[in-house]
């Protein structure tokens, strides 16, 4: 069986109470230990003065000088009311003064011989529990032995545990309600934060959003989740967009490849030029959707990659890494051209894909004779060159996905491209660049921070 579940509220209130009865609990008991040691402190006192008027000595058994009238041993002298005493001598004879006698030990004896120093000690006498003082008595070899019935302080005692007790068990309620109470009222933001994580989760609604009010604890979590729910809201228009798109831009090279294969497959009598003109046509389009595809996935991951550490990169050893492999790659004169160097933070494989990208559109776009150059200035990169420009309707627009400027609709690439350095020079706090170039082309680029 499940165990049951308990409450937040609930299990705020039992700790609460618990560390209340705990609280009471020991400092009741220090004031219970405390006035016993006060109260039987007392007793002790009120035997060492019954003592020291019957004989001459002091506590540690050190005999002192008589005085006037402290020789006799009269039976007057010893008999009172407040108290029980009797006289024991060092054979063990004991000499009652009325009332129940008081048991002898062997250490009394040894005090009524003289061998030992007076003690204190509680003793049972007919079943109730005494405090009992044995002292030596003069110069006799004999003890005389005070008791005081301890009933009083016992009573004294019960009365105040019970009281502690009682008090103990208020304040655990007092407090485990007051804990209940307000465990309550914190616990209705969190309520409330648990409703709206149901509704979502039940309903997939996320635009639902808490009602943040405050600047506390439970505040940051409610505003906190908002920001999430946005942030997921925001992440799945951007995906069933991204899906749109796609379903869109593939559609025309797959209508194209269902249309080719089928003419391969009715047209038996196509000559082999023909048949070599329409596998051509087969094997761009397949390029032109592998790019595509590769291309989806870059975007889907272009601003997450967790594997790859925040570290110092050099953006002109950067763009000169990129040149080289974009003349491997193209065939085309790709220049560098830095003017300050720097380095900044950020994921050097993240970038160098951006950079790249841009190379890459502007091959595309550029005139097979004219060089591409990338500029470097501190975090800014900007990437030149001599094709037909971006007319100033398009500029805002060519960082969307799937976007192509009226011009370019017949050329190579699925329109991706810029949208991936967009997401990664955002992912990098930076700012996306376009402009016209001198003497024509555009100028494609981004600027990121540098430490100061």
């Amino acid at each position: 069986h499940a165990a049951p579940v308990v409450s937040l509220r609930t299990r705020l209130t039992m700790a609460v109470a618990l560390l209340v009865a705990v609280a009471i609990g020991v400092t009741g008991w220090v004031v219970v230990l405390s006035a016993r040691t006060e109260l039987y402190d007392g007793v002790d006192a009120f035997l060492r003065e019954r003592v020291e008027r019957l004989a001459p000595f002091d506590i540690g058994g050190q005999r002192q000088p008589r005085g006037p009238g402290r020789g006799d041993f009269g039976r007057e002298r010893f008999s009172e009311d407040d108290a029980l005493t009797q006289v024991v001598t060092a054979e063990g004879l004991v000499l009652g003064l009325g009332g129940t006698p008081v048991p002898v030990s062997p250490a009394d004896l040894a005090i009524a011989e003289g061998s030992a120093p007076a003690r204190i000690r509680t003793v049972e006498v007919d079943g109730t529990d005494h405090r009992v003082i044995t002292a030596p008595l003069g110069r006799r070899p004999a003890a005389v032995m005070v008791a005081r019935n301890l009933s009083e302080v016992d009573a004294a005692l019960a009365g105040l545990t019970r009281r502690t007790v009682a008090v103990g068990v208020a304040g655990t309620a007092v407090a485990g309600l007051l804990a209940w109470l307000l465990a309550s009222r914190l616990s209705h933001p969190v309520k409330r934060l648990t409703r709206a994580a149901e509704h979502v989760a039940r309903t997939q609604d996320l635009s639902a959003t808490i009602d943040a009010r405050g600047d506390d604890e439970v505040a940051r979590l409610a505003a906190s989740f908002n920001t999430m729910l946005e942030a997921l809201d925001t992440s799945r228009r951007q995906q069933q967009r991204l899906v749109m798109d796609a379903s869109h831009e593939l559609r025309t090279p797959l209508t194209s490849l269902r249309t080719n294969i089928d003419l391969l497959h009715r047209a038996g009598t196509l000559d082999d030029h023909a048949r070599a003109e329409v596998l051509d046509d087969v094997r761009e389009e397949l390029e032109e959707l592998s790019t595509l595809v590769t291309e989806l996935v870059e975007l889907s991951t272009s601003s997450r990659r967790p594997t790859e550490p925040v570290t110092e990169v050099g953006l002109a050893s950067l763009a000169v890494a990129v040149a080289e492999r974009a003349r491997r790659r193209f065939g085309r004169e790709v220049e560098v051209v830095v003017a300050r160097d720097a380095e900044v933070p950020g994921r050097r494989a993240l970038l160098e894909r951006a950079v790249w990208n841009l190379v890459d559109n502007a091959v595309k776009f550029s005139d097979a004779g004219s060089p591409v150059v990338i500029e470097v200035d501190r975090g800014r990169v900007v990437v030149r060159d001599r094709g037909p420009g971006i007319p100033a309707e398009d500029r805002p627009h060519i960082f969307d996905r799937f976007y192509r400027a009226g011009a370019t609709r017949a050329a190579p690439g699925s329109g991706l491209g810029l949208s991936i350095v967009a997401d990664i020079v955002r992912a990098h706090d930076g700012e996306l660049l376009v402009e016209e170039a001198e003497g024509g082309g555009a100028a494609i680029g981004f600027s990121l921070p540098t430490p100061t």
